[in-house]
């Protein structure tokens, strides 16, 4: 391993890490690590030890802070993730690992396989996992398998040669594979705005609980930064504002057609403590709520 690249090989592997740095991060992508591995028939997998951020074993898995992509050129195996489950790995498959995802994957003993790698992370990079990969779904299926190969035998050799003047060289083959990919993801084609929408109304139905803001945008294929930005864009406000001003709205009907106690209300409303209720509810109305139940 050198110090420089964190560059860990065997013969026919090959792992490369390269810390994140501001130059990097203004282009929206950054490739963290690529790598190649040739599984024979038996042999133990994973192959070679890599940073202790990056080892898994089966039986722990593993959650990675930044996406990942993952070709398998030929062979075949078993992936498992937190939200998509079992699913199968036949050569030519593409898999999407989504930052902070549960996973496991190895090949099948019997078979082996030959897999290509990259990590990435930048706003970019969030932005088209949220639009076209939903981590319900993360194996991509007929993607052009010469073309995907292709690609990441560059972003290697870019990465390797690690010269900041083939930094946009990188960016450009990334971006290219994630368009490579893209139209082939398999998820549900509803827009944005029907997904901001069902949101909406799911924090409505549920305005009594402790609502998950970031596993309602998982569920909706997208990560909490960009549903953030997509749901403020539409709404005009960020999703726990939008939560905030429905519980106080709610709060003002009960307040006014009901005979519910404050304390009462603020429950049915959300709040886990009178104390915290009044103190929303002052901080938006400009009066307690004893006080503006008496001026109504």
């Amino acid at each position: 391993m050198t110090a420089d690249t964190g560059e860990i090989t065997i013969p026919g592997n090959l792992a490369l890490y390269h810390p994140i740095d501001k130059f990097d991060l203004g282009w929206g992508v950054k490739v963290t690590n690529v790598g190649f591995a040739n599984i024979r028939l038996g042999e133990v997998y994973p192959p070679h030890r890599h940073p202790s951020d990056y080892m898994f074993s089966w039986n722990r898995g593993r959650r990675l802070p930044n996406c990942h992509i993952l070709f398998i050129g030929r062979g075949g195996g078993i992936l498992e993730t937190e939200h998509g489950g079992t699913a199968r790995l036949e050569s030519g498959d593409v898999f999407i690992l989504h930052p902070g995802e549960w996973h496991r994957y190895r090949p099948q003993k019997a078979v082996g396989w030959t897999e290509r790698w990259c990590g990435l992370s930048g706003s970019y990079v969030e932005q088209v996992l949220g639009a076209f990969f939903n981590v319900n779904r993360p194996v991509v299926k007929g993607v052009p398998a010469t073309a995907v190969r292709q690609r990441f035998r560059r972003i290697t050799r870019f990465f390797m040669d690690g010269r900041t003047v083939h930094v946009p060289k990188l960016v450009a083959e990334a971006v290219g594979l994630l368009t490579d990919i893209a139209p082939f993801a398999a998820i549900e084609t509803r827009p944005f705005s029907n997904a901001i929408a069902s949101s909406c109304d799911e924090m409505a139905s549920r305005i009594h609980e402790n609502i998950d803001l970031e596993e309602l945008a998982r569920r909706h294929g997208m990560g909490y930064s960009l549903f953030r930005r997509l749901f403020k864009k539409q709404m005009g406000f960020s999703p726990h504002a939008y939560v905030v001003e429905m519980r106080i709205n709610r709060a003002r009907a009960l307040l006014r057609n009901t005979s519910l106690t404050v304390e009462q209300v603020g429950s049915a409303v959300g709040f886990s403590s009178l104390a915290y209720f009044s103190y929303v509810f002052q901080k938006h109305v400009g009066l307690s709520p004893n006080a503006w139940r008496l001026n109504r």
